[in-house]
This record gives C-alpha cells, structure tokens and sequence, in this order.
C-alpha cells in the first residue's frame, strides 16, 4: 500500500519540475528575443537551449514536455502560428532530447569537465550537431507556416542553429558546474580576492572594448583564459557568461565591431566570437584540470611503488634473518655434530685403524670443516649476527675485515666512535650499501684499495665507498636491469635518502649514501 502514495509523489515532483522547467524556458526566451534582428521569433542568442540540455543531463530525459511546452508558449505569444508553434516546440524538444543522449553518452554520467574530451563531446555533440534538428524542424516550419519566405531560409537557419549552439556552450556548462561539487580547497581570503578582481577586470574591459575600441576586443581572450587556467572549469564557464552578456548589450546597442556588416554576418561573428571564447576557456581548464590530475594520479602511483618497495625491502630482511637463523641453527648445528661423532673415540673400534681408514676419515673431517666454514659465509651474507647484537659499526667493521680477507684488497675504515639516533633500517641501509658496494669492487673494479667512511652530520648521515679500480662506465650507470645498484637505490629511498654513483676524477667509483637520521642529535 506504501507503493502508491510514493508512486504519486513522484508523479507530482516530476510534473512540478516539468512546469517550471516550461517556466524558466519562457522566462529566459522573453528576454533572449530581444536579441531578435533577423526574425521576430528567432534570436540571435538563445540560452533556453543550454537550460534544456542541462535539465535533460542532470535529471532524465524525462523531462522533454518542460522544453515542448516552454518553447510552444515562447512562439506562440509571440505571433506564430498555433500549429506551427507547437511543431517548432517539439523540435526544440527533440533537439535536447537527442543532445542529451549523445552529450550524456560521452560523458559516461560524468558532469564535471574536466578533461579535454569531455568539452570536446559537448561542444561537437550538444553544442553544434543536435542544434541542427531544432534549427532544421524550426525553419522549416517558418516556411510552410508562410512565417519567412524561401529567400530568407538560409540565413534564419543559420541565425538559428549559432544561436542554439551559443546558449549550449554558455549555459549548459555553467549550470553542470556550479550544480556539481567540486573537491574542497583550502579557505584562502586571497583565491577570493583574486577571483574578484579577474572577473572584475574581464567586465570592465569587455565593455571598454565594446564601446571604444571594438578592433581590439579579441584582447578579452587571453584575460578570460588566464582566469580558466588559474580557477578551473567554474570559472571559465563564469567567464563565458559574462563576456556574453556584456558584449550582446553592447551589441544590441550598437556598438561595437559586429555591427559593421548586415544583421546575419553581425550575428554570425558575434556568436562565433562567443562561442570560441567558450570553448577555448573549457578546454585550457579542462587541459589544466586533467594535467592536475594525471600529476596527482602519478604521483600516487609512485608512493605505492616506493611502499612496495618498503615493504619488500622489508620482508626480504626478515625473510634472510629467519633463513640465517635456520642455516645457522639446523644445518650448522648438524655438521658440528656430525664432526665431534667422527672425532669420538668411543664411538670408534679398538682396533688400530688402517692408514686407509684415517686417510677418509681426515678427508671427511676437511669436507666437513669446509662446509661449517661455507655455512658460516652464507649465514654472514644473509644476514650477520653481529648487526643484530652489535650494531652496524661492528657490522661494517667485520664486513670489512672479510672482505680483507677473501679478496686481498686493503680496506681503510673511517668511522665515528659512536651513531646515536639510527633506527634498525637505517642500519641495515648502510650495511647492505657496503656490503653492495665492496662486492661490486671485487667483482669489476680491479681496485688495490678502498675507503669506507662514515660521517654523522645534524640531521644527516653520509657514507662513502670508494675504490681506486678502472671506475664504472656509463653505460653500466644507466643500466635498467642492474640489480645491484637498483638495489642499493631502492633502499636508499625506503628510508628517505638518496645514493649518488659516480666515476671519480682521478680513478675508480665512489658510492655516496645520504640518508636523514629520526633520532636523537650526537651529545
């Protein structure tokens, strides 16, 4: 039973928007008319069109009865026939009926324009295609109405269809923006200020142009684009509607530059001289808006990317702690004890061993001793103990002293006695950028010697690894698919800072790490 009386509520809302749908359409077709030069019911601005297309987008269209009924009462209070009033009321109709359905098929729902495409849909699809049936149907029934002569049809539709398309490019946008909610900016007096003062200064230079020097009124377009690119897609419909209305009142009283000409050609350039400007302040806020947000929309992208990275820099690091802890625990802890078995003498017979015997069991004794000693290594690579339990100046300190000792290379330490304020990441960076760096040294760089130092400035740490090798080159530099200093990079930004890669002057490569330091100062 609750069915019904919703059912009739929204019947009444519907036709009560209807009727004042019909209202305005009057309304706003009265005062355009007095634009009215070359036919006394053909203006040469006619922004009920722009109403009806927005209504039509914005509510449904179900709605079309609104534009019949206002442009059926528009026409025939003002001489035309009746039936050629209403058949010209419902080619109005049909043209916004069939300029909502193209506009609001390619804009996918989407009223704020924001992007270049969407202005371009509205002012190809409603502003210059669907304006054509409404200009078609309307002469056409002029003519057979016996309301203008054949000699005159051309001209009046062209009056007709500049005239619809203007008030779809002036109005249509206008009422879509300012009914649509625009994301909230932070409440500066001086954007306000600002905004005042542009619009102010496009009015008055409108009319000072207008009135005194109609040659130079092409000088409001770059007045009114500065105010689209700094204000957004608002602004520039806002814009739009003033320059309109300021230049057709100057128009309409003579002067200006498009009163030179006949009535056609004086209509016809003022509409265009609109019509571009519109368009033109659309597409430079659109440009503007989508440029905003593809900037936003990437820059997004990237602090999910370096999150990512975090967060797999960070698993990676607890994943080697737990695999080093197993190596270490299980499988050296088994070589060990299968080791001290061999050695047992109660687990051996009593009888002398053949020379044979003790021979393998040396030889098992060395394989053995060889794989602690491997197990060990890759327990260290994975993830030393020592930076754990005593932090990374110990760890850099024994990462060098293996280094020394597999490589031959002389390593020269540098570091400060103490590193106060460095969290568990910080310290792992500069372990792995060592450890990285010396790496690369023994694998390329041919290097006899290499400096580490470590310097704790106020707010920033510095490290630097460099070699006296043959220097990196370029191209190893630019390599995309270089693990090792993609590597280091990523760590680098995980924890805020940045690594610098360079060929030195006089030889060799040298790594520098900067990275901010999160806790306290040095006492």
């Amino acid at each position: 039973m609750g069915g019904k009386p919703d059912g009739a509520r929204r019947l009444i809302r519907k036709a009560a928007g209807i009727l004042a749908l019909a209202l305005a359409y009057v309304a706003l077709g009265k005062v355009s008319l007095l634009a009215a030069t070359e036919h006394r019911a053909v203006s040469s601005i006619w922004p009920p069109t722009g109403l009806a297309l927005f209504v039509l987008l914005r509510y449904g269209r179900g709605y079309w009865p609104g534009v019949a009924l206002g442009a059926f009462a528009v026409n025939v209070s003002g001489g035309i026939p009746l039936a050629a009033s209403l058949v010209i009321g419902l080619g109005d109709a049909a043209e916004a009926v069939l300029g909502a359905h193209l506009v609001g098929r390619a804009l996918h729902g989407r009223r704020s324009l924001d992007r270049v495409r969407d202005v371009v849909a509205l002012t190809a699809l409603g502003g210059a295609l669907a304006p054509m049936v409404g200009a078609t149907i309307g002469v056409a029934t002029l003519v057979a109405a016996d309301a203008t002569t054949m000699a005159s049809a051309a001209s009046l539709w062209l009056v007709w269809w500049t005239g619809d398309a203007v008030g779809v490019l002036v109005v249509a946008p206008l009422l879509l923006l300012w009914t649509t909610p625009e994301q909230a900016e932070p409440a500066v007096r001086w954007r306000w200020v600002e905004a005042g003062a542009l619009f102010l200064a496009l009015a008055l230079a409108t009319d000072y142009l207008f009135a005194r020097a109609g040659a130079l009124v092409f000088a409001i377009y770059p007045l009114a684009l500065v105010i689209s690119w700094r204000r957004g897609p608002r602004a520039a419909t806002t814009a739009a509607a003033v320059v309109t209305l300021v230049a057709s009142w100057r128009t309409l009283a003579g002067y200006g530059p498009f009163t030179d000409f006949t009535p056609t050609v004086n209509l016809f350039a003022l509409q265009f001289f609109l019509a571009l400007l519109a368009v033109m302040g659309l597409a430079f806020a659109a440009a503007r808006a989508e440029g905003l947000h593809s900037a936003a929309r990437l820059a997004e992208g990237r602090a999910q990317l370096q999150q990512l990275s975090r967060l797999l820099l960070t698993a990676q690091e607890d994943e080697r702690r737990r695999v080093a802890r197993e190596v270490h625990d299980e499988l050296g802890q088994a070589l060990t004890a299968v080791k001290m078995s061999l050695a047992n003498p109660a687990g051996r017979s009593p009888r002398r061993p053949s020379l044979e015997t003790s021979r393998r069991e040396q030889n098992v004794a060395d394989l053995l001793d060889r794989a602690i000693a491997s197990v060990q290594r890759i327990v260290l690579r994975l993830r030393p103990g020592v930076l754990d339990s005593l932090g990374p100046l110990a760890a850099l300190e024994h990462e060098a002293q293996e280094f020394r000792a597999h490589s031959g290379v002389a390593v020269t330490l540098e570091l400060p006695p103490d590193v106060p304020g460095l969290d568990a990441e910080q310290s792992t960076v500069l372990y792995r950028t060592v450890q990285e760096a010396l790496t690369n040294v023994a694998r390329h760089a041919r290097a006899s010697h290499v400096t580490v130092q470590l310097a704790a400035g106020g707010d920033a740490l510095v490290l630097q690894v460099a070699d006296d090798g043959v220097g990196i080159a370029d191209d190893q530099l630019r390599k995309p698919r270089s693990m090792g200093l993609l590597g280091m990079r990523e760590r680098a930004a995980a924890c805020g800072g940045h690594i610098d890669i360079r060929r030195r002057d006089g030889g060799g490569t040298c790594v520098t790490l900067t990275i901010p330091r999160r806790g306290g100062q040095p006492e």
